[in-house]
């Protein structure tokens, strides 16, 4: 077992949060057609949260919430966590997303796609340490 795992463990045992202080709240990405965009993300597995029409709001995991408003299609990127890449993969491929081939290893497992957008998604295995 690792220092930061024993470290993890010796703050739950006397109940102070053991969860790293900052989390991502929001994350903005760019869209021609908020419509479409958020249906995509919906159907690879994101929660809708609230589309307005002129912006949506998806949640990811662990209540990251990706806000889709308009403008320039292409710009933004993502960098995603996922339990089983084999399996995200086939549901890009499923969705579009144009999945490259995966890269196993040093120190996870990662591929890159697409959304509707021109948005890269990196997309590599949960790597997480500790309590998240």
């Amino acid at each position: 077992m690792s220092a930061t795992q024993l470290e993890a463990e010796a703050h739950v045992a006397i109940g102070q949060d053991a969860r790293p202080r900052f989390g991502i709240g929001h994350v903005s990405i760019t869209a021609t057609d908020i419509e479409t965009l958020t249906a995509f993300y919906t159907n690879i597995g994101m929660r809708l949260v609230v589309n307005m029409g002129r912006m949506a709001i998806v949640e990811l995991r662990g209540g990251t919430h990706i806000v889709i408003h308009p403008g320039e299609p292409g710009v933004s990127s993502l960098d995603l966590i996922v339990d089983d890449i084999d399996e995200t993969r086939a549901v890009l491929a499923a969705a579009g997303g144009s999945p490259t081939a995966i890269r196993r290893g040093n120190p996870h497992d990662r591929f890159t796609a697409t959304d509707p957008e021109g948005n890269i998604l990196v997309v590599n295995s949960d790597h997480s340490i500790g309590i998240v």
